[in-house]
């Protein structure tokens, strides 16, 4: 049952390409922060990852490595599902591409991807919220503008009955 769970958690890219994963985090209202790493066997030069938004931009992120043939890095991309492509570059130029996978066969939370509204991404935000003397002070704004726009009403409309319509009007008497 161990092997079983544990084949469920790495993804395997094929190719020079073994086990990958990413994990990631909220800081803007519209991105995200992954910490992305890839296994990569022989001995490349340059290993990048390519963020691809279909319809949209790309965005390459080159990894650096961490021993034992990982490579890694953190970027902060749109909160979306994006495809990485992993690609290792040779000494010799040759580049090999993985496999297409999205962040989340990576391993990442779907749940980072929504973006909730009124819920703060980040501490700026927070301070947004209204407690009970602020919502006083608005009920008392609302009360104070209804008065004053029956107090208007009252002032236009209040010799509304002594007005006489035109073509009614009584002859004045010069006499």
């Amino acid at each position: 049952m161990r092997y079983v769970l544990l084949l469920a958690l790495v993804v395997e890219l094929g190719g020079s390409f073994g086990a990958a994963s990413v994990e990631g985090e909220g800081v803007l209202s519209g991105e995200i922060e992954v910490t992305i790493s890839v296994t990569v066997g022989g001995d490349p030069v340059s290993v990048v990852a390519h963020f691809v938004d279909p319809g949209d931009d790309q965005l390459t992120v080159t990894l650096g490595a961490r021993g034992d043939g990982t490579h890694g890095a953190t970027a902060t991309v749109e909160r979306a599902d994006l495809i990485v492509v992993f690609e290792a570059i040779g000494a010799d130029g040759f580049s090999e591409q993985s496999r297409p996978v999205s962040l989340t066969d990576l391993g990442l939370d779907p749940t980072i991807l929504l973006d909730a509204p009124g819920v703060p991404a980040d501490e700026s935000e927070a301070g947004l919220t209204l407690n009970a003397a602020t919502q006083r002070w608005g009920w008392a704004a609302l009360g104070l503008g209804a008065a004053a726009l029956s107090l208007l009403a009252w002032w236009a409309l209040a010799d509304y009955p002594k007005r006489r319509r035109v073509g009614t009007e009584e002859p004045v008497d010069q006499g």
